[in-house]
């Protein structure tokens, strides 16, 4: 049943305009028992927990619903992993690094009942897991600390939304909460002192993770403004409700009960928000920073000044030869006087666009070699005393109310010229499932976290399952559509989903719930079952490879170089020549990455790296770190050749392996291949892979030493133990850069 009439609206696009452009038309489709019907759609209804045959085997709930599957397919589950694997695999899932040789030795020897549950419970408390949970989180809503597009300006604030959601985590904030500070935050702080609540407004930089123009060129401010509130409407879909709400922007969706008026009207509830900077230092923090800059800048402005000088003659010379080179008329339309031009000579100076821009290849290209060098070290001194600088002061990266916002319109074909009905701010109707219409954010915060709703608490429980067991019930957890998977297990899925709000919507105890399950403790290396050949039923545990910032988390803690320092401003760390004139190709071709100066920060957790949208690391970007321009739900893993070659010759790889070698020489009489076959792999090295070992230690060392003489031959960084032979280090580095390259190390059981 379709509606028949058409809603319809006249509107002015912008002042000045000579008249308004033709009427839009748009008729929204009605909602039938079938749309509604769909599983999704339904609010989760706690169903009985089954019996099963194998009683002895389960030990909570969820092993129930999963045995009454696998029972049905005449599956037996698989058998407990060892104790060795279970510490590494929950490990790494709850806090993204590898179990300490201690702790594993400690869990080995441990014989309590309830010897696991102490780890689980240990790793739960560890402020490790909110790093880790932190950054599956900020991949959904596509964090990053620069704009995208081609400038990809930084973002100099937006790291204290990435600590807020870490500081969450660990917290074990309730999610119900979680969300409504992120959706709402500045409503929820109505009529307080920002600085008394500054959360509750960095929560809200949620809504600005996506990317935005800031340099627009031609776009209309209209169209930039519109860009944004897509990236919102889109952000919440896909984060939170589990919808690809963004089909619906051009037209009603082609697959899944949502419309155009849906899209639009939950768009009104961000319409009437504006992007803000929200200030949440005290008056002491920024006369300090005030101070410090303006000591700083009496140091750089003559400096300025003085390559300001150098530069001109040569800009000159290139804009006289750059305006030669144009047709007469333009020549004469640049001559007169900006006041003074007629529009025909106003439309040719704008069609010149950047044709007269002077860039730094320009004057590199006839700069002499003097002037050159003059300049080179007066900006060395200009960017190492801008290194002093100190962080801008704290403001929250948020957004809040706007007083006067603008109407909002159903966009035909997604086209913002193209306004059709006006709409107010509501929920998609196929989910609300309430007895009213949310009003404000903080109604629509309510809303999404209201029991009755369909969606938020099974997207959010399916998203926790996907990662801990490699593939989600629902195995598209951003598409909960009809277009997306069905559930494996949907009683277990509608379990979950209502014992997480039973429990306060407390994540941890779902977390300690799946992790301590006797599913999750199966050993994965049983064969593939004719059965279920792409185990959906979960008859044993799935193997998992390390994400790309777990990679390169484990290969520092490997090495023992691992800076545990929480929080603070994303660190920059040195780039590859390579990977440096790629990027910066658009300007001067110096000081553009300022790295953080002091070394000890570079080694910090991945999390903490800075997240520039242009600005890759070849490890992160090789081992599939997402792009932060979409919401990712599921890392792909790829596999192709330069994932080793990074992990075999890139400058990162070989320094940490020389690292863990010279950790190793100081331990002195320790077997150093045992000892890095515990860091590396938690186990002790078998008979044969310690005879290998052995051998290429002595081979290696031997060949080293025909080579060369000279420790900076070998490429051994500074911290050679005193004593050591380097031919002795170089040869235990490459066996330690063996290990770190290894399908065990990169792998989890």
């Amino acid at each position: 049943m379709r509606c028949v009439s058409f809603l319809m609206l006249s509107f002015a696009i912008g002042s000045g305009r000579a008249a308004d452009p033709p009427v839009e038309k748009y008729t929204e489709p009605e909602l039938t028992a079938e749309d509604r019907a769909f599983w999704s759609f339904q609010p989760p209804v706690r169903p009985t927990v089954p019996d099963g045959k194998r009683v002895g085997w389960i030990r909570n709930p969820v092993d129930a619903f999963i045995l009454s599957q696998l029972e049905a397919k005449g599956i037996a589950p698989a058998p407990e992993a060892d104790k060795r694997t279970l510490i590494r695999r929950v490990t790494f899932d709850l806090t993204g690094l590898p179990p300490t040789p201690a702790e594993v030795n400690a869990f080995q020897k441990d014989l309590s009942p309830d010897a696991y549950e102490k780890v689980v419970t240990r790793l739960l408390d560890s402020p490790q897991y909110g790093e880790r949970w932190a950054q599956h989180w900020l991949d959904v809503v596509r964090f990053a600390e620069s704009n995208g597009y081609e400038l990809d300006a930084e973002r100099p604030q937006a790291w204290r939304y990435r600590d807020y959601v870490i500081r969450s985590f660990n917290a074990d904030k309730p999610y119900e909460r979680f969300l409504k500070e992120q959706i709402a935050g500045d409503e929820m702080a109505k009529g307080k002192d920002p600085k008394s609540v500054p959360d509750l407004f960095v929560a809200t930089g949620m809504h600005r993770c996506g990317q935005i123009h800031v340099v627009s060129g031609n776009l209309d401010k209209d169209e930039v403004r519109q860009e944004v509130l897509t990236e919102m409407v889109n952000g919440v879909g896909s984060a939170v409700l589990g919808l690809t709400l963004g089909c619906a922007r051009c037209h009603d969706h082609k697959f899944d009960p949502i419309s155009q008026a849906d899209f639009y009207r939950l768009q009104a509830y961000f319409q009437a928000t504006k992007l803000s900077d929200v200030d949440i230092a005290d008056e002491a923090e920024r006369d300090a920073v005030k101070k410090k800059v303006a000591e700083i800048e009496a140091k750089t402005g003559p400096i300025k000044k003085q390559i300001a000088a150098i530069d001109a003659p040569y800009r000159k010379r290139v804009l006289q030869e750059k305006t030669a080179r144009l047709d007469p008329e333009s020549r004469k339309a640049l001559a007169a006087a900006a006041d003074k031009r007629t529009d025909s000579q106003k439309k040719r100076v704008q069609s010149l666009g950047g044709a007269l821009t002077v860039r730094w290849d320009d004057v590199l290209a006839i700069i002499t070699p003097e002037d050159a060098a003059k300049r080179a070290a007066l900006r060395k001194r200009y960017f190492e005393w801008n290194e002093g600088l100190p962080p801008p002061a704290a403001r929250a990266w948020a957004i809040t109310a706007d007083p006067s916002p603008a109407a909002t319109y159903v966009l035909k074909r997604g086209n913002f010229r193209r306004k059709a009905v006006a709409v107010s701010a509501a929920v998609p109707r196929v989910a609300n499932l309430t007895d009213a219409t949310p009003k404000t954010r903080t109604e629509l915060a309510d809303w999404l976290v209201d029991p009755k709703n369909p969606l938020t608490s099974r997207v959010i429980v399916n998203r926790l399952w996907a990662y801990h067991f490699g593939r989600g019930i629902v195995a598209t957890p951003n598409d909960f559509g009809t277009r997306g998977a069905r559930p494996t297990h949907p009683e277990l899925l509608d379990w979950l989903a209502t014992e997480l709000v039973q429990h306060h919507w407390s994540l941890k105890h779902l977390h300690r719930l799946m992790v301590t399950s006797a599913t999750y403790r199966q050993a994965s290396d049983r064969p593939a079952n004719s059965a279920d050949p792409d185990n959906q039923l979960f008859g044993k545990m799935n193997r998992q490879r390390l994400d790309a910032e777990a990679i390169r988390d484990a290969i520092l803690a490997t090495a023992g170089t691992l800076n545990p320092k929480p929080f603070g401003p994303g660190v920059k760390v040195p780039l590859e020549p390579e990977v440096y004139n790629l990027i910066f190709t658009e300007d001067e071709p110096d000081y553009l990455w300022p790295v953080t100066p002091d070394p000890k920060e570079h080694t910090r957790r991945s999390i903490y790296l800075f997240a520039k949208r242009n600005v890759k690391l070849p490890l992160l970007e090789a081992f599939d770190q997402p792009d932060t321009l979409n919401s990712c739900a599921v890392r792909p893993v790829s596999t192709f050749a330069p994932q080793a070659l990074i992990l075999m010759n890139g400058p990162f790889a070989r320094e940490q392996a020389a690292r863990m070698a010279f950790g190793l020489l100081k331990d002195g009489g320790k077997d150093r291949i045992v000892v890095a076959y515990r860091r590396a792999f938690g186990r002790m090295p078998m008979a044969e892979e310690r005879k290998v070992g052995e051998k290429f230690l002595a081979e290696q060392t031997a060949a080293i030493r025909e080579r060369v003489t000279v420790r900076q031959d070998i490429g051994l960084p500074p911290g050679l133990p005193a004593g050591v032979d380097p031919a002795v280090a170089r040869a235990l580095a490459d066996f330690c850069l063996a290990l770190l390259n290894s399908n065990e190390f990169v792998y989890v059981e």
